[in-house]
């Protein structure tokens, strides 16, 4: 037996134990969730469940709220995603022309994205506060005027505004990682043709780096879209559901409506649905490796 071959093989056996105990958890709770979609769980629980059939789906595709938080969800998604991406970018490419080998300023950047969102949710809950806060404050002495960052006109693009402070340094940090593979030569040799700083970007950087802005891309998206800790701390989800996202929608089902058995239903549509991003992203990325 080749040797090298065999090494793998006792790897592979070493892994073995660990990938049987994540993917029997995983199918053991996609197989429950499956099971309780299809029964009437309320607060009796398990006991007094009926087989429904197809009923907790049917409610769902009639339901209002259900809907309307798969929208939110999706252009809050769609939103932070493009905004996270192309701030990500300028910040990557800026330090990389700039302050490349700044430790101080690199570790300062990347420094909101290791902020448990639900603190970091609370500690914007209070900077942004009407009354307490210290960023309406600075608008009222800057510009005289009053901002009500929370009232439903606003409330979207504060929560994008929290978002982006939050995860643009996760975009920052995997483009500016691609960003320093890029052989030096090509850089050089486009500036001894006479390229300008925005040609070598466009036919050079870009086409390099597409794999890393695409995969951040879907990665940004996908966790947006199903967005719970940060945006419940903040608003709970309001004014009435104004912010409501398909997380958020789930979680009031389950614990303050009491209805596990539609709650599963919507959380076995969220999953079916995050499977077509993932599946997109997975071909995009065959194709341009």
């Amino acid at each position: 037996m080749n040797p090298r071959f065999s090494r793998k093989v006792i790897g592979f056996l070493f892994y073995l134990p660990l990938i049987a105990l994540v993917v029997g958890f995983f199918a053991y709770l996609l197989a429950s969730s499956i099971f309780i979609s299809f029964k009437n769980v309320l607060f009796g629980g398990m006991a007094a469940a009926k087989f429904v059939g197809f009923s907790n789906y049917i409610e769902l595709f009639f339901s209002r709220d259900f809907w309307y938080s798969m929208r939110f969800s999706f252009i809050f998604g769609i939103t932070t995603a493009f905004l996270e991406l192309a701030l990500g970018f300028l910040l990557a490419y800026y330090f990389y022309s700039k302050f490349r080998g700044s430790k101080f300023l690199f570790t300062f950047l990347i420094s909101p994205m290791f902020i448990a969102p639900s603190l970091f949710g609370l500690m914007n809950r209070i900077l942004f506060n009407n009354f307490i806060g210290l960023i309406p404050g600075y608008v009222r002495s800057l510009f005289g005027i009053s901002v009500d960052f929370f009232h439903p006109n606003n409330i979207f693009w504060t929560l994008v505004g929290i978002d982006l402070l939050q995860w643009t340094p996760f975009l920052f940090l995997i483009i500016y990682a691609a960003l320093l593979g890029i052989p030096i030569q090509l850089i050089e040799a486009a500036s001894i043709d006479g390229a300008g700083r925005f040609q070598k970007v466009v036919n050079i950087v870009l086409p390099y780096i597409k794999p890393a802005l695409i995969s951040g891309g879907f990665l940004r998206f996908i966790e947006s879209f199903r967005s719970f800790d940060s945006i419940y701390v903040l608003t709970g989800g309001g004014p009435g559901s104004l912010t409501t996202t398909i997380s958020i929608f789930i979680y009031r089902t389950s614990f303050t409506m009491g209805n596990q058995g539609l709650s599963s239903a919507a959380g076995i549509l969220l999953f079916l649905v995050m499977l077509f991003p993932l599946f997109l992203a997975s071909k995009v990325m065959r194709k341009e490796w």
